[in-house]
């Protein structure tokens, strides 16, 4: 044997034994929600990753001055409100904005919007048509084995990113990227019925929102990366961060839980008329097209709206399209242990639980995002807004996608998999109807876009609330197959007798 393999040999061994104690020691649960946050975190950095590439190195951004200048000439806050009067003999008026009458100002896309929005498209569609797909394999190979390739498929692939930069080979790495973040989900969906003890589920869920974590991420050290050491660095570091994970996964989890996981008959026994029929399982699907589209608008609108119409500094905007989501994932957290608290006490039913945390994620940003518009002259109001939002979305896990896996745990990652096939579909409408309002800098052109997000967060949290379910379904158990048929074969008296 080479002395390098061996040498490979040995060290894989020694990390398979430090695995088993660290599993001992710590904890399967604990190490496996470590990796599922890292995991979910990567596929937040991959799927932010072509936008802040884009961002951080575009040639067509405006410098500080040229911002100033532009904010100056068309930005509702600088030419339509008039600074508060400081006339000492007009009480009244102190401290009061005057908003004078504004045209309508048409704000182009630009190369770099354009080429942002095709790639992230790209990747959306590969995120609508694998989750099913993805919740049945889980159920034949394991979900551990499929989160694991999961995010490794969406990280690895962008070594190629810089050899296909903005061509059509780089579209189609985007659209595979997001088929292997969309299995990740409904793996991590099986994942948590199986480990993870019924009491703790909802926390568990609320870790998916870890993806917010990476935008965070992604959007402070990935523009550091790319304007430090260039492009190409951002896919390099991705694919080799990636493939890491991979490996530890591997050794500290799928090699330590995949042989001991429960035996399941899913692939067998999925009764698929009474799921597709089940006014449950939909209302899961529709109160996430309702998160999703709230998400595409707080992400890809409100950014913009605070830089076009209120003059934020673009030197801010990694800082507005990151923080909020740190306190996104954070909110999302609290919400998932005080709604495990809540059904483990006996406070309320898990089916009231349920309900009141999709109420929290839909109604309260609804509202939120319809007076972002009518905010005014005052620029710390619609950033205030757009933080509390964001924040109180963090309750759809422990909503609406834990929903998922309480009507049916034995069939969670399809349920699943339907719910995030429907929430992507929405996510793209979200996206056009988001995309094709950002081009104005008149009040009145980004109100219909709000407006349009409020009603769907209401529409579908009222789908919810009325056949929304905690309960587990009659469709869960699966049908035995009939046994079959023993057939007889007459004996030799027979035949003779006849």
């Amino acid at each position: 044997m080479a002395p390098s393999l061996s040498t490979f040999k040995r060290g894989s061994i020694q990390l398979q034994k430090a695995a088993k104690v660290v599993n001992d020691q710590i904890g399967n649960r604990q190490v496996l929600a470590v990796f599922v946050i890292t995991g979910f975190v990567l596929c937040g950095v991959v799927e932010q990753s072509a936008s802040v590439a884009l961002r951080a190195n575009s040639t067509s951004s405006f410098s500080a001055s040229e911002f100033a200048e532009y904010v100056e000439n068309t930005s509702y806050i600088t030419s339509y409100c008039q600074p508060p009067s400081n006339d000492e003999h007009n009480n009244n008026a102190r401290g009061v904005h005057v908003v004078r009458s504004i045209p309508h100002i048409e704000i182009p896309m630009t190369r770099t919007d354009e080429t942002e929005a095709v790639l992230r498209q790209a990747f959306m569609w590969g995120t609508l048509v694998s989750p099913i797909a993805a919740s049945r394999i889980a159920a034949r190979v394991g979900a551990e084995r499929l989160f694991g390739v999961g995010v490794l498929g969406a990280g690895v692939p962008a070594i190629m990113v810089p050899a296909s930069w903005l061509t059509a080979y780089h579209v189609f790495i985007r659209f595979i990227q997001g088929i292997f973040m969309g299995a990740t989900w409904p793996a991590a969906h099986v994942i948590a019925v199986t480990w993870i003890k019924p009491k703790h589920v909802s926390g568990f869920i609320s870790l998916y929102t870890a993806v917010n974590l990476g935008y965070a991420v992604v959007g402070f050290l990935g523009s550091f990366l790319v304007k430090k050491f260039g492009r190409d660095w951002l896919s390099y570091v991705i694919a080799a961060t990636s493939f890491l994970w991979y490996f530890l996964w591997w050794r500290f989890v799928e090699e330590s839980l995949n042989p001991n996981r429960p035996k399941r008959d899913e692939h067998r026994h999925l009764p698929w008329r009474r799921l597709l029929t089940s006014k449950p399982a939909w209302a899961c699907g529709i109160a996430v097209i309702g998160s999703q589209w709230a998400d595409a608008t707080l992400m890809l609108g409100v950014t913009k709206y605070l830089k076009l119409v209120y003059g934020f500094s673009i030197e801010y905007e990694d800082i507005l399209q990151s923080l909020p989501h740190i306190g996104h994932f954070f909110a999302a957290i609290t919400f998932g242990i005080v709604v495990d608290h809540v059904r483990e006490s006996g406070l309320v039913s898990t089916t009231t639980s349920r309900k009141f945390f999709v109420y929290i994620s839909h109604f309260p940003p609804a509202a939120l995002m319809f007076v972002l518009g009518y905010t005014g002259c005052d620029p710390a109001a619609p950033a205030a807004l757009y933080t509390a939002a964001l924040a109180m979305t963090g309750a759809t896990p422990a909503g609406a996608f834990a929903s998922a896996a309480d009507i049916a745990p034995n069939f969670a990652g399809t349920v699943f998999g339907l719910c995030q096939t429907v929430g992507a579909a929405g996510l793209l409408a979200a996206n056009y109807v988001v995309s094709e309002g950002l081009h104005g800098s008149f009040a009145g052109w980004w109100r219909l876009v709000f407006g349009v997000s409020s009603a769907v967060l209401l529409v579908t949290a009222t789908f919810f609330m009325a056949m929304g379910s905690g309960s587990v379904q009659d469709w869960n158990a699966p049908m035995p197959e009939p046994d079959p048929e023993i057939v007889e074969e007459p004996s030799r008296l027979e035949s003779v007798l006849e």
